[in-house]
Parts: C-alpha cells; sequence; structure tokens
C-alpha cells in the first residue's frame, strides 16, 4: 500500500524506511500540510498521513476520494482537523492515535503552570534590561492552590498525578467520569470547579458542546487573579475574552498551547504582520501570558509511539479493512 505521509521531520525518516523493509507500505512525503491548494499532489495512494495543522475538509476529502485513497490516518489523538461527515459520505475511513505518551503533554502543563505562578516572562524580561529586583516576581506555589482540571481523562489523569505530587487540592469535572480519575481527584460540577478553583487546566475534546468553554460567562464564574492553562484545543477558549479577563485582573495568567486559529502559523515562518491577528499579537505582548506552538506532545518517545501506532493502523486497514482505532463518530473523551 503507498501512503503520502505530511509533517515528517528529517530525524523520523528512519523510522518509515524501517517500516517499508518490513513489507507491505511504500511511502511518499510531502513537504507542505495538505491542504485544497495542494491535495492534487496526491497520485496513486491507498492512504494517507495527516497532522492537525493538515486541512482535511470537505472539498479535500471528495478529491482524495476520487484519486482513490480510502484511509486518512491523523498522527494525533485529536481529529477535528478531520471532516469525519465527509469521510463517511464519501466511503473512506479515518483513523487516530489515542495512546502515544500523554504524559509528555502533562508534563508540559505543568511546566507551563509553573512559568505562569512565577512570573518566568516578566523575570526573563527584567533580567535582559539589567534589573535584578524583586518586584513584580512575588509568585504562588502550585502545592498550595485549589486546580480544577476539565477533562480528566488519559491526558487529565497524568496531569492530575502531577499535581497530587505537589500537594494540590485538585478538582475535576467530566461529561465521563472515571473511577482512575476519580481516586486522583473530587467530582463536582463544573460551575463549582471554576468558582472554586485558582488555577484551571482544560484538557478536554474539541466538540460542538465544549467550544469556547471558556469565554465571558465562564471566565466570570472564576476566582478573581485566576490562572487558566490551555495544552488541548484552541477552540476551547475565547482568546478575546481571554485577553479582556487578563487586562482587567480577572485573570491573572494565561499559558496556552493551542491557539483556535493555529492553522495559519503553526509549523510555518511567519511574522505577526504576516499573521494578522490582533488578539494573538496582544495575548503574545501581556506579561502574564505565555505561549509554546503546540508542542506539548513533542518529545521523542511521543513520536516514536504515534509513528507506531499509526502504521500499525493502516497496516490492521490491510489485512482487514478496519482498525481498531477507526473513528466512527464524532470526537469523544480524551
Amino acid at each position: 500500500m503507498k501512503v503520502r505521509v505530511y509533517g515528517a521531520q528529517p530525524d523520523e525518516l528512519r523510522l518509515y524506511d524501517e517500516a517499508e523493509k518490513q513489507g507491505g507500505l511504500t511511502f511518499d512525503f510531502a513537504k507542505a500540510p495538505l491542504n485544497e491548494s495542494n491535495v492534487d499532489e496526491v497520485q496513486d495512494c491507498e492512504a494517507i498521513i495527516v497532522m492537525t495543522n493538515c486541512q482535511v475538509n470537505e472539498k479535500v476529502v471528495e478529491m482524495l476520494a476520487k484519486k482513490g485513497v480510502k484511509y486518512i490516518a491523523t498522527r494525533s489523538a485529536g481529529s477535528d482537523h478531520v471532516d469525519y461527515a465527509a469521510v463517511k459520505k464519501y466511503g473512506m475511513h479515518c483513523c487516530n492515535v489515542p495512546f502515544y505518551a500523554p504524559e509528555a503533554i502533562s508534563e508540559h502543563t505543568i511546566l507551563m503552570a509553573l512559568r505562569v505562578l512565577r512570573h518566568e516572562k516578566k523575570c526573563s524580561a527584567k533580567l535582559a534590561a539589567g534589573d535584578y529586583t524583586l518586584e513584580g516576581l512575588k509568585g504562588r506555589q502550585l502545592g498550595q492552590l485549589t486546580a480544577g482540571v476539565l477533562g480528566t481523562g488519559r491526558i487529565g489523569r497524568p496531569t492530575m498525578t502531577l499535581l497530587n505530587g505537589f500537594g494540590t487540592r485538585v478538582l475535576g469535572w467530566d461529561p465521563y467520569p472515571n473511577e482512575p480519575a476519580a481516586k486522583l481527584c473530587t467530582y463536582v460540577e463544573r460551575d463549582q470547579l471554576l468558582r472554586e478553583s485558582d488555577i484551571i487546566f482544560l484538557h478536554c475534546p474539541l466538540t460542538p458542546d465544549s467550544y469556547h468553554v471558556i469565554g465571558k460567562e465562564t471566565l466570570s464564574m472564576m476566582r478573581d487573579g485566576a490562572v487558566l492553562i490551555n495544552t488541548a484545543r484552541g477552540g476551547l477558549v475565547d482568546h478575546a475574552a481571554v485577553l479582556e479577563a487578563l487586562k482587567s485582573g480577572k485573570l491573572s495568567g494565561f499559558g496556552f498551547d493551542v491557539y483556535e486559529d493555529e492553522a495559519a502559523f503553526v509549523r510555518k515562518k511567519k511574522t505577526l504582520d504576516e499573521i494578522g491577528d490582533p488578539v494573538f499579537e496582544a495575548l503574545l505582548a501581556c506579561e502574564d501570558a505565555i505561549y509554546s506552538p503546540h508542542v506539548a506532545f513533542y518529545t521523542d518517545g511521543a513520536i516514536y509511539s504515534m509513528i507506531e501506532v499509526t502504521l500499525d493502523n493502516l497496516r490492521q486497514y490491510q489485512a482487514t479493512g478496519e482498525c481498531r482505532n477507526e473513528i466512527k463518530e464524532e470526537a469523544g473523551p480524551v
């Protein structure tokens, strides 16, 4: 089976070489993310491997189907960048990687929280200006706070484990409560979590129900001076509302690894003028907002696992026409 691969980095190519030697799969590598303008480049491929910066809308899916593509494998847990309804409409299959070292994201999540709580951005700016005073640098200890975790699944649980190690009081909310998470947090209603938490972590999938789960209304419920950390999906947050909350002091800090319109610039080299997003530019300028460009997942162990599971998914399709990680409905719990 010939597979077109999007987003492969030079240090990952050996994994694909090893897979070719095992037989059954051959690979064609694309330089740019998949979108409407380059979908015509797909030739004689039965499957494609995409990443979250690829545009897999109905027009792209229709073109892929006409070209004989049967399987779309996304090398990620999240799949909101793939129009599943279109995949189903054109008789294709898609799969994801539900398990790939979720601890990598959790570790980055805690790192972002500590950077915000200890004013790391402000501290670095002071040092660069030759200012070695303590003014504005008094931080807060994570272990003395109440943390609220929205989403207590495969990524939320490792984050809660780390929070427990700090001695943090942990509250959890999830539409799908589970027993392992119940041992790591106290389950409460979402509104109670928002009211009682000093710092809130987002680990939920992006669905129609969770879109802008953090907006003006939910921000108004939070404690004054609360901190928000999002390493899940950009669409969970109304970033304009968060910016206003930072300006007013309602939020004292914001750490984000994802942004709602990030496909325009993530994995690319662009100036802020080229991006042309005043809200994003203003957030980057905030002393108490810290951003990383969708890298929470990006560790050697996680990448190896993601590629191995993705290739195994395709081997299952090739052998049986089915895959245990096939996406058969809209995004659910993670």
